[in-house]
Order: C-alpha cells, then sequence, then structure tokens
C-alpha cells in the first residue's frame, strides 16, 4: 500500500465514528453476504475490444527497439488510493499514458478534480496493478456500484478522514481493531466483478503496434509492517476468474508462506492452463525488514522458505519461473544497494548507493557504518537520507533503521530494521551460492523500474512536473507543507472513551507554538518520497506477444524517471573492434548475426577465459525540457566466493570527468557525451564460482524534485522566525519550512537553504556467466 511517512495526527470521536463505521461495515456485509448479488445488477463493465493477439506491426524486423512503461499503477480501485484520490480509475490511468489530461484532487476533498496534469511523452506500454486485497470494494460500497457519486455516503467519509489521518498506522501494521473489522469485512466483498471490469478496459484500451496494456494485480502481503508485495503481470486476455489475496486462504500464522501460496495458485490457475503465461515482479524489499530473501542457514547452506522449512529444488524452480523480474526503484525509493552494507566491496561505492534510499542506517550516531561519515557530511547540501529527522515524536523515524537480527523477521511486530538482501545488489549474490549448492538459482531476477503511483497518473515520473505538486498520494501531498515537511508535536494518548470503551489515540497540540508542544519535531512528510521509475525492455515491436516476451526473458532495463537507454551484451569471445558503433545505430548484433553471445537477462556458458562484456548508454533526448547528457557508465560484477562469501565490484568504463554541476536556480549548461559505450573483458574471472554483471549509467548532476520546488518558490531560509521555526504568513513561504534545514531551539531557530542534488540512473538486467554444467542447471 502507499506509504506516507505523517505521524499518527487524530482520529474522530470514537462516539461518532463508531456507529458510521457499523453502517459502513453493514454495507459491506450486504453487499458480499450473497455472491450472486452484484452479478445480478446492470454491469459496469466495458466489452473488450476484439484485437489480434498475434498481430504483425509494419516495418518490424529482429532489431529490437527500446520500449518504456509503468507496470506499476493504483487507481480507485484500490482500498488505499480510494480515499487519496478517488477521481481516477484503469480508463483514466490508461488514457494518461497515451498523453491525454488527467485531473487530481485537492484539500482535504479526494472526490472533486482541482488540479489539471499531462505526461508530456506517452507511455510505450502500462498495467494498472490494483491491490487484490479488497480490490474494488469501497469504490463499490461508497458509490453504489456507480450510482451515487463519490463523497456522498457519510460513512466513507468519516472511514476515509480516518485513513488520511493515520496513514502510518497502516504502514507499521499496528491497525486499530474496529479497522481491522470494517477492511476485513471489506475483504468478503466479491472481486471478480472488479477484475472483469480492469480486464475489459485494459483489453479496450490496449492498440497494438501503438500502446500495450496488460491484465495485472499487485498481491500485498504486508503482516507486521513488512512488505513483501507482488505485481502479478498475465501475457494476454487468458487469465484467472479472480485475483489472489494475501487474505485468507494463504496461510496467515507468519510471513513465511505468503509467497509460496501466491507461486502455488499461480501455477494451478495460469501456468498450467492451457494459453495462459504469468511473471511476479517483487517491489519495495526496501521496506521487507530482512523477508524478501532469507540468510542461508549454517548448516544447508539453504535459507528458510516454505513453512519455515529448508528451501527445496521444486520451490527453488517454482520461484524462478514465476519471479522474473525486480523493480530496483519506485515512488518508495531505490532498491539497489543501501550505504553501509557494502561488504566485500573492492571498488569505492561511496556515490553509487546513496541513491533515495527509504530506510537509511545513517542515523548521526557513533555506531554508524564507516560509509555513512563519507556520505553525510553534515550540511544542507547531503542526501535528503542523511536528514531526516531520527525522533517523529514516537521514538524513531520509519526511515531510520538498524541492521535485522533473526528474531527480526518473519515477527507480527514491525521490526523497523532493513538486511543486506532487502537489496538487489547482494540478493544476485546469493542467489548463485544458491544455485552452486541447489542447481536452480531462485533469484535471478531481470531489472525494471516503475511508479507505484496512488493517483492513476501512470508514468508520471518527471520529477519537473512532480516538483509542481502533482504527487502519487492525492491529497495527502498535495500542499507544500505535505510534499516537503512540518512541524509535529509528540503523540500522547487521550483517556478512555466513556461511550464505546475504545481508547482514543492522539493528542492534537499545536506545533505553531513550541512552548505548548510536547517534543516537537520536524517530520519530513512525503519529502523521501520520488517521482518513481520507469520500466524499459528491447522487444522487436510494441505487442503484448514481444514486450511479455521480453519481461519473461528478463531484456529489460530499469530508469529512475528519465528516458535513458542501456543495453549489454556478453560474449566468450571478442566482440568485433565496430560493436559500439553497431550498436548506436540501432543493431541487435545477436539476433542479426553479428555475434556470437546472449543479451542482458541471459546466462553465459564459460570454459575457460573470462567473458567479454559491452555496455551501451544513450541519454534521455527530453520533452519539454532538454535531456541531460551521461556523466558516467559502469559495470557492477557480483559473486559469491568459495567459501559463500558475497562479493562486489564497480568498474568504471567511461566517465565525464568535466561534468558540469546545476546553478543555484537548478539552471545548468548541459556538456558531456549523448552516449557511453565500452568493452570490459574479465581476466579475472574464475569458472568454479560463476558471476553476474549488470551496467549502470548516470547522468549529469541535477537538482532533486525537492529543491526544484523550492528553488521555484524562491524560498529564503533566513526569513524562518527564530520563535518557532515556521515562515510567516507575510514571507511568501509558509508551508515551505521543508525546503530548510532548521537548526537552534525557540528563540534562535535558523535554517540553510537544503540544495539537494542527484544523479538519476539506468540500469541494464544483468548477465549470469557460469561454467556449462552451472548454466545447464540455471538456464530457465
Amino acid at each position: 500500500m502507499y506509504k506516507h511517512c505523517t505521524v499518527v495526527r487524530r482520529l474522530l470521536p470514537t462516539h461518532l465514528l463508531i456507529p458510521a463505521l457499523l453502517a459502513l461495515s453493514l454495507s459491506a456485509c450486504l453487499n458480499s453476504s450473497d455472491t450472486n448479488v452484484a452479478q445480478t445488477d446492470t454491469p459496469t463493465t466495458v466489452s473488450p475490444a476484439e484485437r489480434p493477439e498475434d498481430v504483425e506491426c509494419v516495418g518490424s524486423s529482429v532489431r529490437k527497439q527500446a520500449f518504456f512503461g509503468d507496470l506499476h499503477i493504483h487507481t480507485k480501485l484500490s482500498f488505499d488510493a480510494y480515499f487519496f484520490n478517488s477521481i481516477n480509475g484503469p480508463r483514466e490511468a490508461y488514457q494518461f499514458a497515451k498523453g491525454e489530461n488527467a485531473f487530481l484532487p485537492s484539500g482535504e476533498d479526494p472526490d472533486t478534480p482541482m488540479r489539471q496534469i499531462n505526461i508530456g511523452r506517452p507511455l510505450d506500454f502500462a498495467a494498472v496493478t490494483e491491490h487484490a486485497e479488497q480490490l474494488g470494494t469501497f469504490s463499490n460500497i461508497c458509490e453504489l456500484q456507480g450510482n451515487v457519486p463519490a463523497g456522498t455516503n457519510p460513512a466513507c467519509s468519516a472511514l476515509g478522514q480516518v485513513i488520511r489521518d493515520n496513514v502510518s498506522v497502516f504502514i507499521t501494521g499496528n491497525v486499530p481493531l474496529y479497522l481491522q473489522l470494517v477492511t476485513s469485512a471489506g475483504s468478503r466483498v466479491p472481486s471478480t466483478r472488479t477484475w472483469e471490469e480492469i480486464q475489459a478496459i485494459a483489453n479496450a484500451e490496449n492498440q497494438p503496434c501503438k500502446f500495450t496494456t496488460f491484465n495485472g494485480y499487485e498481491f500485498s502481503s504486508n503482516k507486521g509492517g513488512q512488505v513483501l508485495h507482488r505485481n502479478v503481470i498475465f501475457e494476454g486476455t487468458k487469465v484467472p476468474a479472480d485475483v489472489i489475496s494475501s487474505i485468507p486462504p494463504i496461510p496467515t500464522t507468519d510471513n513465511t508462506n505468503d509467497e509460496w501460496g501466491l507461486f502455488d495458485r499461480l501455477k494451478t490457475e495460469c501456468l498450467d492452463v492451457e494459453g495462459c503465461d504469468v511473471v511476479t515482479i517483487p517491489h519495495s524489499t526496501n521496506q521487507s525488514d530482512g523477508r524478501f530473501a532469507r540468510v542461508r542457514q549454517p548448516d544447508t547452506g539453504l535459507p528458510l522458505a516454505r513453512n519455515n522449512t529448508t528451501l527445496t529444488l521444486a520451490d527453488a524452480t517454482l520461484r524462478n519461473t514465476l519471479d522474473r523480474l525486480f523493480e530496483i526503484v519506485q515512488h518508495k525509493g531505490a532498491s539497489e544497494c543501501i550505504t553501509g552494507f557494502n561488504k566485500g566491496l573492492t571498488g569505492g561505492e561511496e556515490s553509487g548507493c546513496g541513491f533515495e534510499e527509504w530506510k537509511t542506517l545513517c542515523k548521526g550516531n557513533s555506531d554508524d557504518p564507516a560509509e555513512c561519515a563519507k556520505v553525510c557530511k553534515g550540511t544542507a547540501n547531503d542526501p535528503l537520507f542523511c536528514q531526516v529527522n531520527r525522533l517523529q515524536g514516537t521514538g524513531k523515524s520509519i526511515h531510520a533503521a538498524s541492521e535485522c537480527t533473526g528474531s527480526d523477521i518473519g515477527g507480527s511486530t514491525p521490526a523497523d530494521c532493513t538486511a543486506p538482501l532487502d537489496y538487489a545488489r547482494n540478493v544476485l549474490p546469493e542467489g548463485s551460492a544458491i544455485a552452486r549448492k541447489l542447481g536452480v538459482n531462485p533469484y535471478q531476477y531481470g531489472f525494471i523500474g516503475s511508479s507505484d503511483t496512488h493517483n492513476g497518473i501512470a508514468g508520471n515520473t518527471d520529477k519537473t512536473k512532480f516538483s509542481k505538486n502533482s504527487g502519487h498520494g492525492g491529497v495527502l501531498d498535495d500542499e507544500p507543507n505535505e510534499a516537503l515537511g512540518n512541524w509535529e508535536c509528540k503523540q500522547r494518548p487521550l483517556p478512555t472513551d466513556s461511550i464505546t470503551g475504545f481508547k482514543l489515540p492522539f493528542s492534537t497540540e499545536s506545533a505553531a507554538d513550541p512552548n505548548n508542544c510536547e517534543e516537537r519535531v520536524f517530520n519530513p512528510v512525503a519529502s523521501n518520497f520520488t517521482p518513481g521509475g520507469l520500466a524499459g525492455v528491447w522487444a522487436r515491436e510494441n505487442t503484448r506477444k514481444e514486450i511479455f516476451a521480453a519481461l519473461k526473458r528478463r531484456e529489460t532495463f530499469a530508469t529512475s524517471g528519465s528516458r535513458m537507454r542501456i543495453r549489454t551484451l556478453a560474449s566468450s569471445k571478442p566482440f568485433p573492434s565496430n560493436i559500439c558503433e553497431q550498436l548506436a545505430a540501432g543493431a541487435s548484433p545477436i539476433e542479426e548475426g553479428l555475434v556470437e553471445g546472449v543479451p542482458m537477462g541471459g546466462t553465459l556458458e564459460v570454459k575457460n577465459k573470462g567473458p567479454y562484456i559491452v555496455a551501451y548508454a544513450i541519454q534521455d533526448p527530453g520533452g519539454e525540457e532538454a535531456g541531460v547528457p551521461l556523466q558516467r557508465l559502469e559495470l557492477i560484477k557480483t559473486w559469491a566466493d568459495s567459501n559463500g562469501d558475497l562479493r562486489q565490484q564497480v568498474l568504471k568504463l567511461a566517465e565525464n570527468a568535466n561534468a558540469p554541476q546545476p546553478n543555484s536556480d537548478c539552471s545548468i549548461q548541459q556538456q558531456g557525451p549523448e552516449q557511453m559505450c565500452a568493452v570490459f573483458h574479465d581476466t579475472q574471472y574464475q569458472a568454479s564460482t560463476g558471476a553476474s554483471y549488470y551496467a549502470r549509467a548516470l547522468e549529469n548532476n541535477s537538482c532533486r524534485w525537492t529543491t526544484k520546488m523550492c528553488t521555484a518558490k524562491g524560498v529564503q531560509c533566513e526569513a524562518l522566525q527564530p520563535g518557532n521555526g515556521l515562515f510567516s504568513a507575510q514571507s511568501g513561504f509558509a508551508g515551505f519550512e521543508g525546503c530548510c534545514r532548521i537548526e537552534g531551539e525557540p528563540g534562535n531557530f535558523r535554517g540553510d537553504f537544503r540544495f539537494i542534488t542527484q544523479q538519476e540512473r539506468a540500469w541494464s538486467s544483468p548477465i549470469w556467466v557460469e561454467s556449462p554444467k552451472q548454466a545447464i542447471n540455471n538456464k530457465q
């Protein structure tokens, strides 16, 4: 679900809220008491368009092109998104991706269009992936299957206010009992009708050769706040009759069975059914609290898996078959690597792992990892994760984390921890170590990015547009103080409500008066979010058949939101001297028979000498604004050594050492190469261990979206009032306090302008290089 970092602010008085929620629960029960009731109503679905699945586009050839898409999109049919923004549904999401205008709510009203937005550059493909849990429930209940407008049901308005004001309890898993009762009642409403509606819209909006849609949804296991979410993407129109939810009957006693329950049912309901094919894509592993990939056990050399027992060959194969891709970047940060977990690193990486970290080990303490001091200098120019306030009134920010221990993993309460295997950089060699033991790599992931928008604005990852308050959370991040941060007071329990017996949660002191605001802290709210990323594929043409085939063979790449293109090939033989020229000319050297080898996502067999890897990247050509030139091209090598210890090496292939820096107003005189290409021969390759290689391309430095928002406003931090650290209404900057790094105490608050820059980037999918015996076992 949507992850918002606001602290709990208030709940409606319990004696007023409970009757409204009971009424809503009754409405849910009335809709769910007979599964045939909804099906006897007038259908609201649209008829699927008659479009051939095997169409071939004019001009198709063996040459592959780069296509950009978003495979992680929520609209009002998702439980959380409905109460943030009930305006946009799946049809609006697809039409926005095609270039049509979309509208967003504002203020406290999630139901009224107030802001207009346009993507600028249309996408090539997309999939609306609503949460399977409570799919369409509240949209249907609150609007009576579309018969009443959103916002007219008082019970829904009451529940929506509770959810919007208390998003953090959903993040941590500490959901009050009465909200659990309401949402669990909603989960019993049949989802088949909504699932059919989603399919019909996707099929109708699919335009072969121009714009591709996929049927899909999100499986959102979130027990104890541990994120184990996966997007489920189907190839065509042959799909199971209903979505698969993490709510029972999938086992729920702990977090060890959820993915296996999903995999089992997808195998039975899709893979074993003629004409059905599917891939699953884990995401937000940076929030899994050490649960995404379990550590290997000393006695077996294998991790615990299904039913908390040792991973078997059958389950490793099942996971490899379905879990083909890994969402490495999205709205809630990057999951490539994290500052402080670069154990086994043989090349400096201080700058590369500081990109959009959602959780951080750098808490400003003396026991922080040594890498933190190299990245976090204690200035207003530090990456935002270095500056996030650690207290948050409840004692800890959701962004501050310690390293997970064994007792943290799989528990029923939030651990607020993070682990090396929550990040792709470490998962890759871990998978190779398991493959040497078991014969199959369960973590053989290609990379994509996506947005995770909860506004239905597919692919809206342009940070200039994002900085103008488009956001991805409806009314949760539409105001400057919500996007950038604000002062808040400690949450203090209040007495038990005398009527219902429920405990009222917290007081609502005014943060404007430091003398009457206990443990006053600055809450970063939505500032740690990013505009999200994009999924790239190399495919022959823009059709479901070709795009899905690229996804399944992992010939994919991820970007942090720009439209850079990146490509890698591997061969056991030297490449032709003009290989870079071939790639620059748009050739597909392997498919055209110009070279022998494998593209990214593939497995290369090498008998003796090490592999030859060619990496090629080209800058985003730009849209409304000019594209940013490339600054560096890297190759990241990972492997597990003979002892099973994880190793990694960052290899600099090309660099523009004279790249310009943004000016104080975020303008920049762009200069640098449009393309970078290099060939690397790994003479240190060890056939006994194998290795994986992925490329990473970085743009010149540019302003982060928060900095763009603040410079556009012209914020002057010296105008902060020393008494309370707030801007006065007369200053014109009220609500923009998050533009400043604020220090001091009441009476002498002062602020420095946060001028945070970053390098947008692209990641290629890995290539696995192994001995022939290993490669035979790992080819899937």
